[in-house]
């Protein structure tokens, strides 16, 4: 029997999935058979440094490093993952109504429109035009859409930074439930947020219990954005797919809108790079995850994994990178031409550096704890920038926040705030409806590089 007729007669014995799913696998298990058949050539670049293909049905060993077994240690403990962090456009789109102090008590309007018209306004609002709504963007094969801003949700259940207790949930539920009846439908967390003292994994459960009690019509549309930690225990495809169905468990869900690889070990562990990458796509075909995403990638592995998922039919929807007016490395180093030359989202993360764009901090007030420590170099120069910020701001009649996130929409992003509060959920949700312009953006831009001085970038991220 043929190697594709054994992989699809293996699929009508696996438990049942939608007929989606179904036709997902015998496609994946035709693509796989096809490329088997073509000759390899040693030196191909696959991310795992030349490194022959293992025979089927085996899986390479990898032994962790010291090094990569201590930096996951640091990362499952969330002391140094800042922020967390379309190839078909179906034929309408969603046009939420302003989110502006004046419309916020009006329901959401539903408006069909066709691609070009979703297109042509989407073109409009990223040229600093005013927009009189916001419109959902399409990802990966479309079967999901993105809000134009969505809410990061590390500091639900992190201690070590947030300063996390319980006592907060109420108050997290009521952010929740706000969030959505607002047009709010992209909501990103991990498996590795909110750990010790028996919160492993609060973030994710929080989430699912909020998913439950959330009365508003609109919880059906809300997209879950989880990632998958790199852990050094997870050295084979099989590995990821657990940590997909452990993370649906955690979310009271059979399956999560958008799976995402936390980060790469691209930088010190190659080889479980491809388990990984084969891991996650396994989980889009065996139904867990709907779209695939990325975090922590620059446009040299990024090239590396779209290749190694294009040849298994598999579209890449978006990425997650620490993207704000005080880290702008995606604009420098080729993260955010790449992405758009692929087709793949852009998804901000830490928009608000981690709140020294809110203007609360100083030198004389730093942030308090692991933050302060961080950013100490980057507070001397940083009052220039605020300053440009302020006047902005009041030439809108908005908030610093507002102006932050906002020039992240006009970076054509997905900006995913973290949001502790009411209060900064509805600071945030101001930063939506409007556009700055051309000339504001620019003016901005111009201060942040006066600051000469930038965040740290996440240590993993790579090239």
């Amino acid at each position: 029997m043929a190697a594709a007729s054994i992989a699809t007669a293996r699929i009508a014995t696996l438990p049942a999935t939608t007929a989606r799913h179904r036709r997902r696998r015998i496609h994946r298990a035709q693509a796989t058979h096809a490329q088997a058949a073509s000759p390899r050539r040693e030196g191909d670049d696959d991310g795992t440094r030349a490194t022959k293909m293992p025979i089927e049905g085996t899986t390479p060993t990898v032994m962790p490093s010291r090094r990569a077994a201590l930096l996951s240690a640091a990362a499952a403990s969330s002391i140094i993952l800042p922020g967390t962090p379309s190839l078909a456009i179906p034929s309408y789109n969603v046009t939420l109504a302003k989110l502006d102090k004046e419309a916020r008590d009006k329901a959401a309007s539903i408006t069909v429109v066709t691609p070009e018209e979703q297109k042509a306004a989407t073109k409009k609002i990223y040229k600093g035009l005013a927009a009189q709504g916001e419109v959902l963007t399409p990802v990966g094969d479309g079967s999901i859409s993105l809000s134009p801003m969505g809410i990061g949700t590390w500091s639900w259940g992190n201690q070590f930074v947030w300063g996390y207790d319980e006592s907060m949930d109420p108050e997290l539920a009521r952010v929740f439930n706000k969030a959505v009846e607002s047009g709010i439908n992209v909501f990103d967390t991990a498996d590795s947020y909110g750990t010790g003292n028996g919160l492993d994994g609060r973030s994710e459960v929080l989430i699912g219990q909020f998913l439950k009690q959330c009365p508003s019509a609109k919880v059906d549309g809300v997209n879950i954005a989880t990632k998958f930690a790199a852990y050094p225990w997870r050295i084979t495809p099989g590995s990821v797919v657990q940590a997909a169905k452990e993370s649906c468990a955690r979310l009271g869900k059979e399956s999560i809108e958008l799976g995402q690889l936390h980060w790469s070990t691209g930088n010190y562990q190659p080889l479980q790079e491809r388990a990984l990458w084969g891991g996650i796509a396994d989980a889009y075909d065996e139904g867990y995850i709907k779209a695939i995403g990325l975090s922590n990638y620059g446009p040299k592995q990024l090239r590396k994994i779209h290749k190694y998922m294009s040849s298994r039919g598999v579209p890449i929807a978006t990425l997650q990178v620490q993207y704000h007016l005080l880290s702008r490395f995606p604009e420098v180093n080729g993260t955010r031409e790449t992405c758009d030359e692929l087709g793949i989202r852009t998804i901000a993360y830490s928009p608000l550096a981690l709140g020294l764009l809110t203007g609360k901090y100083s030198v004389d007030n730093p942030p308090p704890g692991l933050r302060g420590f961080a950013y100490k170099d980057v507070l001397p120069p940083l009052p220039g920038l605020l300053d440009c910020m302020k006047a902005v701001a009041e030439s809108r009649n908005k908030t610093l926040p507002q102006v932050a996130i906002n020039w992240c929409l006009c970076k054509d992003t997905t900006p995913i705030p973290g949001v502790k509060s009411m209060r900064q959920l509805d600071d945030n949700l101001g930063a939506l409806g409007w556009r700055l312009s051309e000339g504001e953006v620019a003016e901005l831009d111009a201060a942040a590089e006066k600051v000469g001085k930038s965040t740290s970038q996440n240590i993993f991220q790579t090239a």
